[in-house]
């Protein structure tokens, strides 16, 4: 089974996380194969609108940290560093269809998009401090700028779960749907797809002018902050800790 399955027809470009046995768990793979689409993209003049979504009941439940574990610090971190930088980078909209529970990276990466819808059934958690490891995909940033410092930390540092009601509440989704009717709403996005390429990439291009350079230096510092946490003496019994309590769930 492939673990990203892509379309692309009227100017609109799904990539769909297609491992929902899985609960579509970010694999290495997974992240290099968004950054090259993504990357490959910028240039390709056919594609106006991106949208990225889930197969299953769930967004993405983050990091697949048992294959994670079998490579090494840098390269882990390589994969994520790269696919964060190609969402800040890409010239185009980017749209998050959060179908369902969204943890870890799931949860943050919604936040490098320009647009997110949640079904009614999404949930937005982080729990990187349970994991033994500090924020990433630039939400130490993101998360305070858009919901405000209080609730981003309540997220961040405790580990607090959202709801799709609090998420729209609190800025971080546009609008809610009712799970039923994702895919109807995914069809009606195609009309976006006729919107005129160069004004769009105009526009993005401004708005991206006030944040580009503070989020490239928010991914790098995260980055650094992974590597520390990674190097810590007690980083595995914590990592082993949370595996086993989840496996035990």
């Amino acid at each position: 089974m492939e673990e990203i399955v892509t379309t692309c027809q009227k100017g609109v470009r799904i990539i769909k996380l297609n491992r929902p046995g899985k609960k579509n768990a970010m694999s290495p793979a997974m992240y290099k194969q968004i950054t090259e689409l993504l990357n490959e993209d910028s240039t390709n003049d056919s594609i106006v609108i991106t949208i990225i979504t889930g197969n299953g009941d769930y967004f993405s439940s983050g990091n697949d940290m048992k294959l994670a574990m079998e490579l090494l610090d840098k390269d882990r971190l390589a994969v994520v560093e790269d696919m964060v930088n190609a969402f800040i980078s890409y010239p185009k909209p980017v749209i998050a269809i959060v179908n369902g529970p969204a943890i870890g990276i799931g949860a943050t990466v919604v936040a490098c998009c320009d647009v997110v819808y949640a079904s009614d059934t999404a949930t937005f958690s982080t729990p990187f401090v349970h994991l033994g490891l500090v924020a990433e995909s630039t939400a130490s940033f993101s998360y305070p700028f858009i919901m405000g410092r209080s609730k981003a930390s309540e997220m961040l540092l405790l580990g607090e779960k959202l709801t799709a009601q609090e998420a729209y509440h609190f800025g971080l989704v546009s609008k809610i749907i009712p799970k039923g009717e994702l895919e109807s709403f995914i069809q009606s996005l195609y009309k976006y797809g006729e919107l005129p390429l160069r004004i769009v990439k105009a526009n993005k291009k401004i708005i991206m002018q006030n944040f580009k350079d503070i989020l490239c230096e928010c991914n790098k510092r995260e980055i650094k902050g992974l590597q520390q946490c990674m190097q810590a003496d007690d980083f595995a019994e914590i990592i082993m800790r949370a595996l086993t309590k989840k496996s035990k769930l």
